[in-house]
């Protein structure tokens, strides 16, 4: 049958004017009726910021800045009872606004207490990671442990600390959580495996499908080989044989009283909410790096408070260039690097209180406040800037002398914000952060100190 025929028909069954059997139209077909349950959902984060101060050692910084973040858009709904299907696109700032593909992924939910998850989906880590759309968390910039490229809210100097995983990490695999009926304090509310690709290379150095145009390995680039700390590749296939393996268990209850020697009054939690995450896998071409990353993160209501925390601890290995040596600031020619390991762990606290309950304009003012720190225990690297290796000029090279020795830095912020919703799709925030940078890296000889960084930012969410 020709194809404008085929297209014809479905344009007048979509109508409801062409007949799904005898005598019933599509208006009655059941997928038709869940066809009109799926919508149309995203958000977008239209952003102003000023960075201080001006002079930075490291970057240029760009003031007052408007930028678009976080630019979720897609559709989701049930292609049968309790078998819901969802796709959505992002479209980052670092890559321009091009479109790329964020989750696809169909859930089975027919058997009780249980559901299956299949495709690209989001991996299942903390909370916070789960609350990746701008409409989802209160401030403008993310905890340090779940800085996201995208969003710009993270300083990075050589040695400094990374955070684990940033927020929003969605990969390809499988999922299996448990949901027991029993309420129990000590029986968790849900228990989740899942078994995905993992994470990659930060110069995705993915394994292509066999092709005449390419079927040499490529080798570790000049400036090494490190983990893809903020997810920005979007790979749809695997980069090496192994699978990333992790699990979630969640505590949590309605109502909750803490067992302390107080008045039990004082401390009738409204809601209680306690995980552990926990995944390992291996990320590089040859199946030569591992990393392992946990976590563990609690969030409780108190008289229209709200607390939440997390802390996370990620340790991976990591191919470097070799330098000549401790007292010869080049790089080894021809380039050889060296495995070495380091790790990067953190945590956040913040508390979020109601400033205005009911607004003359609007539904609720919020404000919060928050304290981060982060840390990082690895060997001390040194920055080349606009070197040649293997015949590639790097804009930065971050290379280790033999027998370099360990360092330990660490990376404050304070944060305080009040969120104010106007309604259910549009809302604004307006932040104030301060970087502590001091022990963030290691001072060159030509620096007195490294400054500290602070920021004031606007931002105006639509989120539908």
């Amino acid at each position: 049958m020709p194809i404008m025929v085929i297209a014809t028909l479905c344009v007048r069954m979509l109508a409801g004017e062409a007949s799904a059997g005898e005598g019933v139209t599509v208006s009655d077909n059941p997928w038709w009726s869940h066809l009109k349950e799926f919508h149309l959902e995203g958000s977008a984060s239209l952003n102003w910021r000023n960075i201080g101060p001006e002079a930075q050692d490291f970057e240029t910084q760009i003031q007052d800045e408007v930028y678009l973040a976080d630019l979720y858009f897609g559709l989701k709904g049930p292609v049968l009872d309790r078998v819901p299907f969802i796709i959505e696109w992002y479209m980052p700032t670092p890559a321009q606004g091009q479109v790329l593909l964020n989750q696809l992924n169909l859930e089975y939910d027919r058997i009780e207490n249980w559901k299956f998850q299949v495709g690209k989906f989001l991996v299942p880590f903390d909370r916070y990671n789960e609350l990746y759309r701008p409409d989802q968390f209160l401030t403008a910039t993310r905890p340090l442990i779940y800085a996201s490229p995208d969003s710009l809210d993270l300083f990075v100097r050589v040695n400094s600390p990374r955070p684990p995983v940033s927020s929003g990490y969605t990969d390809i695999g499988a999922r299996a959580s448990y949901y027991p009926p029993w309420q129990q304090p000590l029986i968790p509310a849900e228990l989740t495996f899942y078994v995905v690709n993992g994470l990659s290379e930060a110069g995705n150095r993915q394994r292509t499908f066999p092709s005449p145009e390419n079927l040499g390995v490529p080798a570790p680039p000049g400036n090494g080989v490190n983990i893809d700390f903020g997810h920005q590749n979007n790979n749809l296939a695997d980069n090496n044989n192994n699978k990333a393996v992790g699990a979630r268990v969640v505590y949590s209850a309605g109502d909750f009283m803490l067992p302390w020697p107080v008045p039990e009054g004082a401390l009738d939690l409204q809601q209680f909410y306690l995980g552990f995450s926990g995944m390992t896998g291996q990320y590089d071409l040859e199946g030569y790096l591992n990393y392992q990353v946990y976590g563990v993160d609690l969030s409780f209501d108190y008289f229209g408070w709200n607390f939440t925390g997390e802390y996370i601890f990620g340790t991976n290995q990591f191919l470097a260039p070799l330098e000549g040596s401790l007292s010869s600031p080049t790089l080894q020619n021809p380039a050889a690097f060296t495995r070495d390991f380091e790790i990067d762990q953190g945590y956040y606290l913040q508390a979020s209180f109601p400033l205005v309950r009911k607004p003359r304009w609007g539904e609720r003012v919020t404000g919060i406040v928050a304290f981060n720190q982060m840390f990082r225990r690895g060997p001390q690297l040194d920055l080349f800037l606009n070197a040649v290796a293997e015949g590639t000029t790097f804009p930065s090279i971050s290379a280790e002398a033999p027998g370099a020795a360990r360092l330990s830095t660490r990376m404050d912020k304070f944060t305080a914000a009040v969120n104010y919703k106007l309604d259910e799709h549009f809302f604004l925030k307006m932040e104030y952060s301060y970087w502590i940078m001091g022990k963030a890296s290691v001072i060159s000889v030509s620096q007195d100190s490294i400054p500290n960084v602070y920021q004031t930012a606007l931002s105006l969410v639509a989120a539908f």
